[in-house]
């Protein structure tokens, strides 16, 4: 089982991470970025706590703007989790319940970007994930060197544009399919009531607003992978997203090509924990 390298872009913490047991049990590393000082400085101290010593370590955490390696504006909101390479789109949250409340803007800093591509200390990443709230694009666009070894991203997406000129799931979709990948399903599909109804006496929304989407590497072309990146994605697709039929197809042809018989084994584990014949 190959140890997994994850990048986890916008890491603020708000409960908990899908590939928490991986860390958890030992199989994987986090490297986050979180540009909020004090939350960066939170997740770090949670890290440390949750280690057994401080060489145990398992997740770091720099409070870098990730991007695609411009200057920008960057604009902290009352909530944090909100805030953003983009600036909130107030004129249209305002027509949508509870959602002008927790992106307000409290001030506006010019910052500096990093591009993943130009931290060297990150390796070859297995896995990313993003949620920088309309900035996955500029994420995208530094990180082409790095994408090459990602085999498995997750990312937030919007529908509508909830901050200002921000690129929307179209956008991500078609930058991601240039890179290779190709979308795989989806974790959570967010929305809200528009005013006055209200999710709490009416059906939950009709306006879709975001969602956690989640792509893997064109599994048609595995044979352009090193074996080491089908294992890693084989991994975190059965660990973290459940995706059995696809782990099964990966291995399969993994053992077509290293003469190997992972597929038969994991079959067999499969079906009987399941209680399928």
């Amino acid at each position: 089982m190959p140890f997994i390298r994850i990048v986890d872009v916008g890491a603020v913490f708000l409960g908990g991470d899908n590939f928490d047991k991986l860390v958890q049990e030992g199989h994987a590393q986090v490297i986050g970025f979180e540009p909020q000082k004090e939350e960066c400085e939170k997740l770090n101290a949670r890290a440390l706590a949750e280690a057994s010593r401080a060489d145990k370590v398992k997740r770091q955490y720099f409070p870098y703007f990730i991007g695609d390696g411009s200057r920008r504006k960057f604009y902290f909101t009352n909530t944090g989790y909100t805030s953003s390479l983009y600036e909130p789109n107030q004129e249209l949250a305002q027509h949508f319940e509870n959602l002008a409340e927790v992106c307000r803007v409290t001030r506006v800093e010019e910052v500096q970007t990093t591009r993943l591509d130009d931290i060297p200390e990150l390796g070859e990443v297995d896995f990313l994930k993003m949620d920088v709230q309309g900035a996955e694009l500029d994420v995208i666009r530094g990180a082409s060197k790095t994408l090459q070894h990602v085999t498995v991203i997750q990312t937030e997406v919007e529908y509508i544009p909830l901050y200002k000129n921000q690129p929307l799931f179209s956008d991500v979709d078609i930058a991601l399919r240039e890179q290779g990948f190709l979308l795989h399903g989806m974790t959570s599909n967010c929305g809200a009531c528009l005013k006055p109804f209200s999710a709490r006496t009416y059906r939950p929304y009709t306006q879709v607003l975001w969602c956690d989407y989640v792509y893997v590497k064109n599994f048609m072309h595995l044979d352009h992978l090193s074996a080491r990146q089908r294992l890693a994605m084989a991994v975190v697709l059965h660990e973290v997203y459940l995706s059995y039929d696809l782990v099964a197809f990966i291995l399969g042809v993994h053992d077509q090509i290293a003469k190997t018989r992972y597929k038969d084994f994991y079959l067999a584990k499969m079906f009987a924990a399941l209680n399928v014949s």
